[in-house]
């Protein structure tokens, strides 16, 4: 009987296949074409145009740097390079901040560049008062010794006392060489800037002062006083 069955639906099967028909297509076909103008339309359109940007290279100083900030990288993934880095930090601020208290008291931007040699001197700038120095005095001794940079900086500060006493300056210990250019009447400005730039380049500077350096800065704060 199962054997019977599948005769019959296999006779089934066969018979209906037999009776389609192949069918054929004999629709018209329309041969499409693209229209030039159209394409230059969709071409101008810059939201169609997905031309990708050019892709920029690395220059050795960018790579530079991404090595840098990799090294950074490292050294900040691990607990003891975080430790060193932050101590680095408070280091460099630390010495930023000496710099700047020592930079304000002293007030004179040529004060940190002062020759060595200059601290072995008796004599101390940062508590000068000119009110109280002897200048005859002081410079004879200092050009005896044969110190004629520190000969010509007792010359520049009593030419600022002498200003000072003739009410051309007001001299005040934590004021700059340059303040007393600018207080001074146009018509003198100029002279004594010379004075001023003579004096630091001889006292801040690192040259080999002679008497005729001194004796020539002499004459010129001579000159100076005599217009006053």
């Amino acid at each position: 009987m199962r054997f019977l069955f599948i005769i019959i639906i296999l006779s089934f099967s066969f018979a209906s296949t037999a009776q389609q028909k192949i069918l054929y297509d004999s629709s018209k076909i329309e041969q499409r074409n693209f229209s030039s103008s159209s394409l230059n339309i969709y071409k101008k359109n810059k939201d169609f145009q997905y031309e990708n940007e050019p892709v920029q290279k690395q220059t050795w100083w960018d790579r530079f740097w991404d090595w840098i900030w990799n090294k950074y990288d490292n050294i900040m993934s691990t607990e003891t390079g975080r430790n060193t880095m932050k101590a680095i930090y408070w280091l460099l601020g630390a010495s930023a901040v000496a710099f700047f208290v020592m930079k304000v008291s002293k007030m004179n931007r040529l004060n940190l560049f002062a020759a060595s040699s200059q601290s072995n001197t008796s004599y101390t700038i940062e508590e000068e008062d000119i009110h109280v120095i002897a200048f005859d005095e002081a410079i004879q001794n200092a050009l005896k010794d044969g110190n004629y940079r520190l000969a010509i900086r007792f010359l520049y500060l009593q030419n600022l006392k002498i200003l000072t006493d003739k009410d051309l300056i007001a001299w005040q210990p934590n004021k700059t060489n340059r303040d007393y250019v600018y207080e001074l009447i146009p018509t003198l400005q100029q002279t004594f800037k010379h004075i001023t730039d003579v004096f630091e380049y001889a006292w801040y500077g690192q040259l080999n002062v002679s008497e005729d350096d001194f004796f020539e800065l002499k004459e010129d704060v001579l000159n100076f006083q005599k217009r006053l």
